[in-house]
């Protein structure tokens, strides 16, 4: 994603707290970008929730990302997870804010997957985001670009990068369909099914992305999909940054 940096908090020899922070770009409307910074796997351990550890591991990246004259910061938080907002907005870290809502669709990867016709349609409009990072990096396979009729994107997993767990010691294997950009809800319907079918080929027993929140492409997909997808929601907080629709890869939460 970015030059990166891991700040670990430690007691009498044992390390009580981590937090990560990676260098970014935030890509405005204006077509503009902004230097930014990714605060992300924030960790503390349950003896020391409630006191200093995350507060001291939060003071000391700001003070980095100021002296590296970074202004702005995102972080994004599964619905449950404790907000970013509870640890900042003070001992002089800024007061992060939501700035956008995300629904992360999960796509079951049947061996025939029909084709998602959307009947109202819907022209789109393409998000605020972030510059890419090296999905090559990460992905056990090689990056596949996928095309349709005014849509792109790329598939990837995230299997070199990190991996997901289900609570029974299961791991979640999937796609993900990241770097989509499409003209209407139609052409990210058609990029979709693509996606489906190269995951079934690779077999991949699903298919993760994301969209934002209040996106009307996401109502027509969901109301069109013949097989409906598994959805969970996030929260992307932010500071230095405008609230508007991000468009944040499952690759990358």
């Amino acid at each position: 994603m970015g030059e990166a940096k891991i700040y670990l908090a430690e007691i009498s020899g044992e390390i009580v707290g981590a937090l990560a922070t990676v260098q970014r770009h935030a890509i405005l409307a204006d077509g503009s970008t902004l230097p930014t910074i990714y605060l992300c796997d924030a960790k503390v351990a349950s003896a020391h929730r409630g006191r200093t550890v995350l507060g001291r591991l939060a003071t000391k990246a700001r003070e980095d990302a100021i002296a590296a004259d970074y202004q702005a910061a995102y972080s994004v938080v599964m619905s449950g997870s404790i907000p970013t907002t509870a640890y900042t907005g003070r001992l002089g870290i800024p007061a992060f804010k939501p700035i956008s809502e995300q629904a992360v669709l999960r796509f079951e990867t049947p061996s025939e997957f029909r084709r998602i016709a959307i009947s109202t349609p819907v022209q789109h409009e393409n998000h605020l985001r972030f510059q890419a990072g090296n999905s090559a990096l990460t992905s056990e396979i090689r990056p596949q670009i996928l095309e349709v009729d005014g849509a792109n994107g790329v598939l990837v997993d995230t299997r070199r990068g990190k991996k997901l767990w289900q609570s029974d010691g299961h791991e979640i294997i999937s796609a993900h369909l990241t770097g989509a950009i499409f003209s209407s809800a139609q052409a990210l319907a058609d990029l979709i099914t693509l996606a489906v079918e190269q995951a079934v080929a690779l077999g991949f027993p699903g298919l993760f992305l994301s969209l934002a929140a209040d996106d009307p492409t996401l109502a027509s997909i969901l109301d069109s999909a013949v097989i409906k997808p598994t959805i969970a929601y996030a929260t992307v907080y932010g500071t230095g940054l405008p609230v508007g629709r991000w468009a944040i890869e499952t690759s990358e939460i």
